[in-house]
């Protein structure tokens, strides 16, 4: 005689084994991790998938390669900060002077010349200095740095802005200089409050808009 067994009891079967099993919450540097894997593999749809609304919305539709791309091959995660919902992970890359200069708009012997012996008087150096803030060059090398910024949202975590960031035991003299906005070069004009570029900055940091009380 065939016994019958209640729905219940074969829910409750599958969700003790592999079927329930919900994935891990990916670490910070782990999500960036991910995020330059796909860049790495021209997957910008699963790239941005990484980033919050907020910062996907800002950014002019095909521009996330261009301001990705400053950061340089062959990114590397160098480390990461974690402060309840909002961490930190500085990533570091390299380029040629060749391949980074038509990125900002520069040959590669002014480029050059802006990172070495800046005129700081110059309007056309002012208004790059930001980008500059994070690149050193070593020869011909560019190796360019900058600080992640991501929020523990209901998804896990979400990259919500990048920006330059002097490399690691340097004072630049360009940090008195105003910070550009949000991906200056591919976002789209910022409305007041949003996407403040000292909004990434590890004091004065704003509440996350997306977590829960």
């Amino acid at each position: 005689m065939l016994r019958r067994f209640p729905v219940w009891i074969a829910v409750v079967a599958l969700c003790g084994g592999i079927a329930c099993t919900q994935a891990p919450v990916q670490a910070p540097d782990q999500v960036v991790s991910t995020f330059i894997a796909a860049t790495d593999k021209g997957d910008w749809g699963t790239a941005d998938s990484y980033l919050t609304e907020r910062f996907s919305n800002a950014l002019r539709p095909g521009s996330l390669p261009s301001i990705w791309g400053l950061v340089g091959e062959n990114p590397q995660i160098r480390n990461q900060e974690i402060t309840g919902n909002t961490a930190y992970v500085w990533v570091e890359g390299t380029g040629s002077l060749e391949d980074i200069g038509p990125r900002l708009g520069l040959d590669p012997l002014t480029l050059r010349t802006y990172l070495t012996e800046p005129d700081f008087s110059d309007p056309n150096y002012q208004q790059l200095a930001s980008q500059l803030v994070g690149m050193r060059l070593e020869g011909d090398t560019i190796t360019s740095r900058v600080k992640v910024t991501l929020y523990r949202q209901e998804a896990g975590w979400r990259i919500e802005v990048w920006q330059p960031d002097a490399p690691e035991g340097e004072t630049s003299s360009q940090d008195a200089t105003p910070q550009l906005q949000l991906a200056p070069q591919g976002s789209e004009p910022q409305h007041s409050g949003d996407l403040d570029p000292s909004s990434t900055e590890a004091e004065g940091s704003p509440e996350n808009p997306t977590e829960n009380p």
